[in-house]
Parts: C-alpha cells; structure tokens; sequence
C-alpha cells in the first residue's frame, strides 16, 4: 500500500487530511480513489487508513488501525555531513542517503564546495528525503538540516564517532574505522567535495577525534561516498 507522512499524532477513526503535494500524487500518480487503503506514518507509528474523499486536490482518509511492522530504521542513527556540490548531485546524496537508512543529512560549506545553497534547493532536497523515506517504508522522514560550515560540522563531530571518507594513503579502511569506533547508536560520516578536503579540513577533523577511511582502490564520485558507507554500516550492524 502507498505510504505517505503526516505530522500529527494518529488513533483509530481519526480523520487524516493529505498535503497538497501527496494528495495530487496520491490521485494523478497513483490513481487512487475512494475506499482505497494507504498507510498513514506519524511519529514513528504506522496506520493503515481508508480514503474516504477526494475532491478538488485534497484527500481525506480515516484511521482504521495500527500497523505492526518490522524494523524500518537503523540501529545506528547515522548523519551524514555532506560537502555542498553543484547541479543535482545534492539530490542523489539526499535521495540514496535515505533510502539506506541516513538519520539525518547535513549540507556543509567547504574550502573547495563551489556552489552554495539557497531556500529553493533545501526545501526540494526536504521533498525528495519525504518522497525517498515513503518509497524504502521507512517510519521517519530523515532530517535535512541547514547549511552550515566545517567548523561547525567538526565541533558536531565531537559529540560522536565520527568517520572522514578520505581517499590518502594515510588513512585506513572503513571496516577497520568501523572496528574500532564501534559504533552503539549515533555516527556521522563526512563526505568532502569534488576537490576532496584541504589540509586545514583534515587537520581539523584529526582535532575533533574523527577517524579517516578508504573507500577502496576506486575512487568514488563524492554523490556516491555517503550510500557506499552507510550500507557498510548496515552490513557491520548485521541489518542487511
């Protein structure tokens, strides 16, 4: 059944109201009418639901009952603190990153990130983590936070275990950066742009106890870093 979010708590017979955008999915993708059955996600929990109108691109459904799912969330809450890239490349980062189970992603402004970010692009990439989140049946929409800076990004990273995907001879493989922080329930890991990070980056990274890793003897596209280490998370968790 299609799922979509919604952000108010929900109960058996509660009345449920689409948003503009998912009810015109809802009805000019998917082709749904009345009596058909959706799932309802809010706050972790998953309803199924029956349409009970559609007029005029808005959708009204009523709550039927809870639905008992299996786990649709990493046990490791995983940030990924992407490097900001020109043209669309954000989009993949943002579209992949949840459907591999990202906690969160957060755009940041590097030495070499060569574009910046304005209101238009952080609410499609808030769009395409929703769209990405229904389409994997996850129970949360990831969250896509605000730029900010390397410094900023680095004094985050002190709070948790934090992996730098880096390409240099100096440092180590992931599963061994993996071994070693162990990781219970929070990690980031940070992505650099195009031109990869500059040697203040690293230092400062070095600074706030992160971890470098290699990706591997091919070099990765930075849209591609993030997916490639989170599914080495999953697999290190035993998710996959």
């Amino acid at each position: 059944m299609p799922r979509f979010f919604v952000d108010e708590p929900q109960a058996p017979n509660r009345q449920v109201f689409l948003e503009s955008g998912d009810a015109r999915h809802a009805m000019q993708v998917l082709r749904l009418g009345l009596h058909d059955r959706i799932i309802i996600v809010s706050a972790g929990a998953a309803w199924e639901a029956e349409i009970t109108q559609v007029a005029r691109g808005a959708v009204t459904a009523r709550i039927l009952s809870e639905r008992i799912e299996g786990a649709a969330e990493l046990p490791v809450a995983i940030t990924v603190l992407q490097a900001i890239v020109k043209g669309t490349k954000f989009d993949e980062v943002v579209e992949k990153a949840v459907e591999l189970g990202a906690g969160a992603i957060i755009p940041v402004a590097c030495e070499r990130s060569y574009a910046s970010v304005g209101p238009n692009q952080l609410a499609r990439w808030r769009r395409i983590a929703r769209a990405a989140a229904a389409q994997s049946r996850r129970r949360l929409v990831p969250l896509v936070g605000e730029p900010i800076t390397w410094t900023a990004a680095m004094a985050d990273a002190k709070l948790r275990p934090c992996i730098v995907a880096y390409e240099g001879a100096s440092a180590g493989s992931l599963a061994s950066a993996l071994k070693r922080l162990e990781p219970k329930q929070f990690l980031a890991v940070a992505v650099g742009p195009e031109g990869s990070f500059t040697k203040a980056e690293l230092a400062a990274a070095d600074g706030a106890g992160c971890v470098r890793a290699w990706l591997g003897p091919t070099i990765l596209r930075t849209e591609s870093a993030a997916a490639a280490m989170i599914a080495a998370v999953a697999c290190r968790m035993g998710w996959w």
